[in-house]
């Protein structure tokens, strides 16, 4: 603690979130030596909440699920070592042509954190009217970033824009705040060990030719 206070050293994340439960605070107070600020401003679509009200529970920037560790197990988006800092940002989208409608709701599911019933609904009121759709809002740069470039082009029509707390009606009407990210490479499987063997055999039969 004596090198804590002097500067020599700084305690990792685990003590720190350690130290927020133990002490009922937040990390803004442990790091910075203040709470955060409350914000007057309702978050309905979603929003970057890092610990519950005791400072146990930490939640996804992006899906806003429970995680256990330092990964989310359900959107795979990395939770920050730093408490987040910069404006906040809201994801739009207005998808007017037609789309795989089955993707389209397991991405909003899996991405966004939205249930099956709200995710159904937005899939629908994009299909028949192509009307703008708040998915998400109170978000850090980098959390707006990994789920526009998870949701899919061919499925949506994004617009990263600046949430400055505005309701959800004029927020979606903003313009774009910064460009998209390209689109995220998903990891494909290898062929597995079966696949393995069935690729030597070939290549032994190949071979024998020869």
């Amino acid at each position: 603690m004596s090198k804590w206070e002097s500067g020599q050293t700084v305690p990792d994340t685990a003590t720190v979130a350690r130290l927020c439960r133990e002490l009922h605070v937040s990390a803004d107070y442990v790091l910075l030596g203040r709470e955060p600020e409350e914000d007057a401003a309702p978050r309905s679509g979603g929003g970057e909440t890092d610990t519950g009200a005791d400072g146990g529970e930490v939640l996804c920037p992006c899906c806003g699920r429970s995680v256990p560790g330092s990964l989310c197990t359900v959107c795979g988006y990395p939770l920050p070592t730093r408490p987040p800092r910069g404006p906040r940002y809201a994801v739009i989208d207005r998808t007017d042509r037609a789309f795989d409608q089955v993707r389209h709701r397991e991405a909003l599911e899996k991405y966004c954190g939205l249930d099956r019933e709200h995710a159904e609904m937005l899939v629908s009121q994009s299909q028949d009217y192509g009307t703008h759709t708040l998915l998400r809002r109170g978000l850090t740069d980098s959390a707006a970033q990994y789920i526009t470039a998870h949701l899919l082009p061919a499925d949506f029509q994004l617009r990263i824009v600046e949430d400055g707390g505005e309701a959800d009606e004029a927020l979606i009407e903003k313009p774009a705040a910064m460009e998209l990210p390209a689109p995220a490479v998903v990891q494909r499987n290898g062929l597995g060990f079966w696949g393995v063997v069935g690729a030597v055999i070939v290549a032994l039969l190949i071979l024998s030719f020869f």
